[in-house]
């Protein structure tokens, strides 16, 4: 029997489970592909009741180390909690970024539908008289983890096409390929967040987990506005990399 007593000052028993599984896992005694002990196991190795495994393996399912099989049991499919570097430089393509760093990408669609914008909505897409947008509400995920979620917005008068067609990963490709725009330049804003209940239900973590919000206005070659895109990430699995240019001396003040 491994001991894990709760102590004033330590983490919590299932935190205290979840790091001791970790650690296993990062050290290859739990292989990728392996499966874990059985709840019952693992409840009786360390002297703790059921809800406190299911707690720390929750804990790693959604760190992406592990995933639950139902019936089946519990296997490794990554030995750290790597975060993948997300670049800002230019508009870029989350299945092209999954693809390139070895990540296998899949798109759940939840929502395609249309809406009236409201006042501001509509600036940014600059709609005009008819404010009516086609609303693909869609989550990413990644070797199987929900990763981001994705509200894109376009206006129905252009884009009403995308009602009746399949959206494949990428909505870019289709912009692109089905309705001939270009993609030309984005303006981005960043801030952190706590999930609000639905949203943590679509990423599997719990209500108030943090999360960085992301709201991208794309532009086409004529600068008129294509796309506001609105982008919730996971917070423990994404770091944002941007590139500046010279500090200017005349900047001082």
């Amino acid at each position: 029997m491994i001991s894990i007593i709760r102590e004033k000052g330590l983490p919590p028993k299932y935190i205290q489970l979840s790091s001791w599984l970790k650690n296993m896992i990062e050290k290859g005694r739990y292989g990728i592909g392996e499966k874990l002990p059985s709840e019952n196991e693992l409840a009786s190795m360390f002297n703790v009741n059921r809800n406190t495994v299911r707690q720390a393996i929750l804990q790693l399912v959604n760190e992406g180390l592990v995933i639950k099989k139902n019936g089946v049991g519990t296997f490794v499919i990554s030995k750290n909690n790597e975060k993948l570097q997300y670049p800002l430089t230019n508009i870029t393509s989350l299945t092209n970024e999954f693809i390139k760093r070895g990540i296998k990408p899949r798109t759940r669609l939840i929502v395609k539908k249309v809406i009236y914008a409201d006042e501001e909505m509509a600036k940014k897409l600059m709609l005009g008289n008819d404010n009516r947008v086609i609303e693909i509400k869609r989550v990413r995920c990644g070797n199987g983890i929900p990763l981001v979620i994705e509200r894109s917005y376009l206006s129905y008068r252009d884009f009403k096409g995308l009602l009746e067609m399949d959206i494949p990963d990428s909505l870019y490709k289709v912009l692109i390929e089905k309705f001939n725009v270009s993609l030309e330049h984005s303006v981005q804003a960043l801030w952190a967040i706590e999930l609000g209940k639905e949203d943590a239900k679509l990423l599997k973590v719990r209500p108030g987990f943090p999360a960085i919000f992301q709201e991208s206005i794309i532009y086409d070659k004529e600068n008129i506005a294509i796309e506001l895109l609105h982008s919730c990430y996971r917070g423990d699995k994404f770091i944002f990399k941007v590139e500046s240019g010279r500090f200017s001396p005349t900047n001082i003040t």
